[in-house]
């Protein structure tokens, strides 16, 4: 756990006094939540697209703000599963990509927070692209991603016998290539489909990775204008 301390230090030298800061899932987003408790003199409004970091941060004494309130973000700081060099992002695990991309198109600059070994020339495909969909274009979502080639599974919830749930209500599904080469196209063509609400492939949005080696070396990752 102590190599994460320059990470989070990293990410709180570039927080200053009266800004609006979202904060998104994950372990590291977290942990700059723990550390900015400590930091009540720089003033923040604070949001977040996640339910579960609400929840974390209101359970530290931060005062969460709902986005649909702030017209403008100053840094958004999320985590992510997969990030190429030219810092496109898959960010399919956590399900909540809508709301994501929501605040990460109010920041002036969307940061990730990330382990190093996360950062690969081309996006993992391990990683699934996620949809999230409107339950009733289910099949015909499905027939086409039978013709686009792509594997594909409706996320099932962790804790019922059924389908995982959005925020939204809606579903998610998760789909497979051999490589994501083509991401680009693939994620074009998917977002034309009818009731496809939106994708986990983030691109030209983050602004800058910040990542920590098994070391604790900290390597930053800036995206070029």
């Amino acid at each position: 756990m102590i190599f994460l301390v320059p990470l989070i230090e990293e990410a709180l030298s570039l927080i200053k006094p009266q800004m609006s800061i979202s904060l998104g899932g994950g372990s590291n987003v977290a942990k700059l939540a723990s550390a900015i408790v400590s930091q009540s003199h720089l003033n923040l409004t604070i949001c977040t697209p996640s339910e579960a970091t609400k929840k974390y941060c209101e359970s530290l004494g931060l005062a969460i703000t709902n986005t649909d309130e702030i017209s403008h973000i100053d840094l958004a700081f999320d985590g992510c599963d997969s990030l190429d060099t030219n810092l496109n992002a898959l960010k399919s695990n956590g399900g909540i990509h809508l709301f994501e991309k929501i605040n990460a198109e109010l920041a002036d600059e969307y940061i990730i927070l990330a382990p190093f070994q996360r950062v690969t020339k081309q996006l993992s495909p391990q990683i699934p692209l996620t949809l999230e969909i409107m339950e009733k274009a289910l099949i015909p979502i499905q027939k086409a991603l039978e013709q686009l080639h792509l594997k594909h599974e409706v996320r099932l919830a962790k804790e019922i016998a059924g389908y995982a749930r959005t925020p939204s209500g809606n579903l998610l599904i998760d789909c497979y290539s051999s490589n994501w080469d083509n991401i680009i196209n693939i994620n074009n063509s998917l977002t034309q489909l009818n009731g496809v609400v939106a994708t986990s492939f983030f691109e030209d949005l983050v602004t800058l990775a910040i990542t920590f080696d098994e070391l604790g070396n900290i390597h930053k990752f800036r995206k070029e204008d």
